[in-house]
């Protein structure tokens, strides 16, 4: 329930940009996913699962926010070259500055760019990872094309979300947690805007990819892909 907890906050656009959350909404999430237990441990959660696959090698996260998965990254497997991709100058920009805060600033690349168009070179990563930021991807089977592209041969991804047919219990559960009444209203809306297991499925089958699976949690989807 913990990584479903980080892919509400994660995705959800309180005042976005054509391109991604900017300005005071992106310092305002930024600041509670600092500050929030239940987040911090999320991260932790997801770190865990991707550095149970890689300890060493280049490391691509998708929609890295302000950068706290990536730094759990950083500290759990510190020989790990880990490249941040984020469409928002302000989630950068915050992004950096936390890593500075954690003295780790150095062992992270931050770039803007569009995931659906990387500025990557083909077969350049050892791994890719994405938490929460799925269903905020306009063109999803693109940008899941362009992970394919730019990983390694017989290397993986993970691309955690949210599913939308979590059940109803579990999705009051986490809401109970949420102390602003704004926030529970995004939650549910993010599930609105989420996708099913077999969603997903049917959507990476038009993709490069034929080597994958759907793990369900609580409130989650854990999406594995190799190539």
């Amino acid at each position: 329930m913990k990584t479903g907890i980080l892919n509400f906050f994660k995705t959800f656009k309180l005042l976005t940009s054509p391109g991604g959350i900017e300005g005071f909404a992106a310092i305002k999430y930024a600041e509670y996913a600092k500050d929030s237990p239940l987040m911090r441990d999320s991260y932790k959660e997801l770190a865990a699962k991707a550095t149970a696959e890689i300890q060493k090698g280049k490391i691509l996260e998708v929609g890295a926010g302000p950068g706290f998965l990536a730094i759990e990254l950083a500290l759990l497997s510190p020989e790990l070259k880990i490249t941040c991709l984020d469409v928002s100058d302000t989630m950068i920009e915050t992004a950096l500055n936390n890593a500075r805060e954690y003295s780790i600033a150095e062992k992270i690349e931050f770039k803007r760019g569009d995931a659906a168009r990387m500025p990557f070179e083909d077969s350049e990563f050892d791994f890719v990872i994405s938490g929460g930021s799925l269903h905020h991807w306009k063109k999803p089977k693109k940008v899941f094309n362009e992970v394919y592209r730019v990983l390694k041969e017989g290397k993986k991804a993970l691309v955690s979300d949210l599913r939308k047919d979590a059940p109803k219990e579990q999705v009051d559960a986490v809401a109970k947690e949420i102390g602003s009444k704004f926030m529970r209203w995004g939650l549910r809306k993010s599930f609105s805007e989420a996708y099913t297991a077999q969603e997903i499925k049917n959507l990476i089958r038009d993709t490069e990819f034929r080597d994958y699976k759907v793990d369900v949690e609580d409130i989650s989807l854990n999406i594995w892909l190799a190539k």
